[in-house]
């Protein structure tokens, strides 16, 4: 019979991955209590939240997932050594670029691999997620966009009007 505690954290990840479907997979040996909530802190920011997993609570956890069953083998084959799992909410790419970076300041975690939309994603494809746009950064691009042909109306039109009274002065000083 499994030992409560356990059978509570299992509940609490399953729970975590209905909520969060979107996860990586890193390691975090090396890691000082601070280091650790000062990268928690900043992937709060970005909507991430970052638990420290027993391996096999969270292989069972994936099992036992409706939206993970098809990825569970490829993750659970990452699954050695001291792991920190980042769920997050909507915006993969904004967490996954805190990761990335934090990694590159520190030299202290290493990506392994997550899931997208139930999907597995190796390393090179976790690389990927960090290189897109965070979804501030697709809004104002769209905004942008949607503002771009406005402008040039607006600018034309002012162009039409100011050569209309440049012609009527014109007309004006010659008659004048």
């Amino acid at each position: 019979m499994p030992a409560e505690i356990k059978t509570k954290l299992l509940d609490e990840l399953k729970a975590l991955l209905a909520e969060r479907e979107n996860f990586v997979l890193t390691t975090y040996s090396g890691l000082s209590v601070v280091e650790i909530g000062e990268l928690r802190a900043e992937l709060r920011a970005k909507d991430g939240r970052m638990k420290v997993v027993k391996n096999n609570l969270f292989r069972l956890a994936l099992q036992q997932s409706e939206h993970h069953k098809g990825a569970a083998d490829s993750i659970a084959a990452d699954l050695t050594g001291p792991i920190a799992v980042t769920f997050t909410g909507g915006d993969l790419p904004a967490a996954t670029k805190v990761l990335v970076d934090y990694a590159k300041k520190t030299g202290k975690i290493e990506l392994k691999s997550g899931s997208l939309d139930g999907q597995y994603l190796d390393r090179a494809g976790v690389q990927q997620i960090a290189n897109l746009p965070s979804r501030e950064e697709l809004l104002s691009i769209i905004g942008r966009g949607l503002n771009t042909p406005a402008q040039k109306i607006a600018t034309g039109m002012n162009q039409i009007i100011a050569g209309l009274a440049r012609g009527i002065k014109a007309v004006g000083e010659k008659n004048g």
